[in-house]
């Protein structure tokens, strides 16, 4: 196995995160997880995050804010994973909000669910957080732009 470097994407609008939802059928565990994906090779991880963007959800020209990193240990569907996430905020306006398909892409054209979440609603849903250190860096991020 080897250790994967990712980067994740939190749209933020109006004091709320865009947070895309998974589902561990094996641990029975729904999760949320900023949009995002692999580093592929001679990328920044500015690059990753504007290109994880466009793929997913069609977002282009916007402006990246580098927010932290974590490493993040666990099974998906029986393997075990090991990753580094690179976490970017992108602000977006209303115009770009409004343009937002219903459903993000995966690269391998499957659909995936995304929801809008308050700061006051990250509270119900922080144990399926991933990676959960992300909590952290959300909650302040959305009370100042509330």
């Amino acid at each position: 196995m080897q250790i994967r470097n990712k980067v994740i994407i939190s749209l933020i609008h109006g004091g709320q995160v865009l947070l895309s939802e998974g589902y561990d059928p094996i641990r029975k565990f729904q999760f949320y997880i900023p949009v995002g994906g692999g580093v592929e090779f001679r990328e920044t991880l500015q690059e990753a995050a504007a290109r994880e963007l466009f793929e997913e959800l069609g977002v282009t020209g916007q402006t990246l804010e580098f927010l932290n990193f974590h490493e993040s240990l666990f099974e998906f569907n029986g393997v075990p994973e090991h990753e580094i996430m690179y976490h970017y905020l992108c602000r977006i306006s209303d115009a770009v909000k409004a343009d937002l398909p219903a459903e993000g892409i995966e690269s391998d054209g499957a659909a995936f669910k995304i929801t809008w979440f308050a700061g006051a609603d990250l509270a119900s849903i922080r144990d399926g957080l991933v990676p959960p250190t992300i909590y952290d860096d959300l909650c302040p991020v959305l009370l100042q732009d509330d």
